[in-house]
């Protein structure tokens, strides 16, 4: 599922859940408010009907003043109703007509409130309140139609509904366009991507969200790898076809001399393109399968190479040290190919060791490729070292493969530098910074 259909399927249901929680918190609190309205009216009700009870003076009962009371008491299932129970007493308003009212004796001052079913589909608020008057105790119970009011409250809650859905569809709408705003962020990373691969210019990334800047330089210094790759392979190539060029022609032109016996010179020109197309098969089975843009595992990348450059020199002893849990930053590819022709280099001048170190010294990686051979004079270490000095125009299998180490070395702001060892033998030292590049 993509990214955009995940957000729109989360907001959808959260809209959902909290738009609903909205309408129900605001209809019980309309609810809660109408009850509460009503009810304090019931108890002034009820205040002017207590105030309107008294004892006549002549034959001592109690009787209500009807002249005090409004006249909705009076009007046949008007909507309102009372009822004064007391000892021997029994006062129902004349709205009630023979509707029974059950009614619950209760001290002096408590009072109850509930809702019920009234006369003619009524839905009835009763407020209850026991009271004494003049040493006697009564009950009032007094009670109001509510359903017009809850009639008019859905009435409201179904428009409510319908501005909530209509609101939440439009903040739907709205989150649609911000996420494809947003999203039109990442073109300036397909951009990059389509500049680097037909060689444009670079592009601003500056425009980018915060949080997807990472991702962005990311890829850049990924693809930014993968064209130093492809420029490298490309030079490989040519080198390759430069070292074929003339052994090529000299056999051509030994062929069209052909009244001369060149059969042995034809064989050794025939025999160095055999070896530069071996060594080019060789430098690709030590890279392997090519993964762009993965950091080497040494506990993973490691023992494959040293397998095979075993097979490849079965003569010789080749030991590697290395922290087994030590990740290098540096591409993959880039780091094998390296190692790869450092120990290729060192096994064939070996006579019978050949040892490769890597370890870690404070905030940068060092690799370290010996051998057990002869060595080199300083001058011809000089001259190997120099920019652009090829070794392998006089010396057959020399220069080439270091000056691509040369490459990859400076690609990653390290430095390669070609001792002779204590012992003997040539001592290739690589220093790389232990972070990321």
């Amino acid at each position: 599922m993509s990214i955009r259909a995940q957000l729109s399927r989360s907001l959808f249901f959260a809209l959902c859940f909290t738009m609903g929680a909205l309408l129900l918190v605001i209809h019980w609190g309309v609810g809660q408010l109408t009850h509460g309205y009503i009810q304090s009216r019931l108890q002034h009700d009820a205040e002017s009907i207590i105030s309107a009870l008294d004892k006549d003076p002549q034959d001592g009962q109690w009787k209500l003043n009807s002249d005090r009371l409004g006249r909705v008491y009076e009007r046949a299932f008007s909507g309102h109703y009372f009822v004064i129970k007391g000892e021997n007493l029994n006062i129902r308003s004349r709205s009630l007509w023979d509707y029974p009212l059950e009614v619950v004796s209760l001290h002096k001052g408590v009072t109850t409130s509930e809702l019920m079913p009234g006369a003619n589909d009524e839905h009835w608020l009763v407020w209850s309140q026991g009271f004494s008057k003049k040493s006697s105790t009564f009950t009032i119970t007094i009670a109001e139609d509510i359903a017009p009011v809850e009639a008019l409250t859905w009435h409201y809650s179904l428009w409510a509904v319908g501005v909530v859905l209509s609101g939440t569809v439009l903040l739907l709408l709205l989150q649609q366009w911000v996420i494809k705003k947003n999203f039109r962020y990442l073109d300036a990373v397909r951009t990059k991507i389509q500049s680097l691969r037909y060689s444009e210019e670079k592009t601003d990334l500056s425009k980018v969200p915060e949080e997807l800047m990472p991702l962005a330089e990311d890829i850049e210094q990924l693809l930014v790898q993968l064209q130093k790759r492809v420029s490298r392979s490309r030079n490989s190539l040519g080198n390759l076809a430069h070292e074929l060029k003339r052994p090529l022609q000299r056999v051509q032109q030994l062929l069209e001399e052909a009244s001369n016996p060149h059969s042995e010179e034809i064989q050794r020109l025939l025999g160095d393109i055999q070896w530069l197309i071996q060594r080019e098969l060789k430098r690709a089975r030590i890279v392997g399968v090519s993964s762009p843009g993965r950091q080497m595992h040494l506990a993973d990348d490691i023992p494959p190479l040293m397998d095979v450059l075993t097979k490849l020199f079965p003569d010789l002893v080749i030991t590697s040290e290395y922290p087994a849990e030590l990740v290098l930053y540096q591409d993959r590819d880039d780091m094998l190919e390296l190692f790869g022709n450092l120990l290729d280099n060192a096994c064939k001048f070996a006579v019978r060791n050949v040892a490769l170190q890597i370890r870690q010294e404070d905030k940068n990686i060092v690799i370290s490729v010996t051998d057990d051979g002869r060595g080199l004079p300083a001058e011809s270490i000089a001259r190997l070292m120099q920019r652009g000095e090829r070794l392998d125009e006089s010396t057959q299998g020399a220069g080439l493969g270091l000056s691509i180490c040369q490459d990859i070395v400076e690609n990653y702001q390290g430095s390669l530098l070609i001792t002779n060892g204590k012992s003997g033998g040539l001592r290739a030292t690589v220093v790389f910074p232990s972070g990321p590049i």
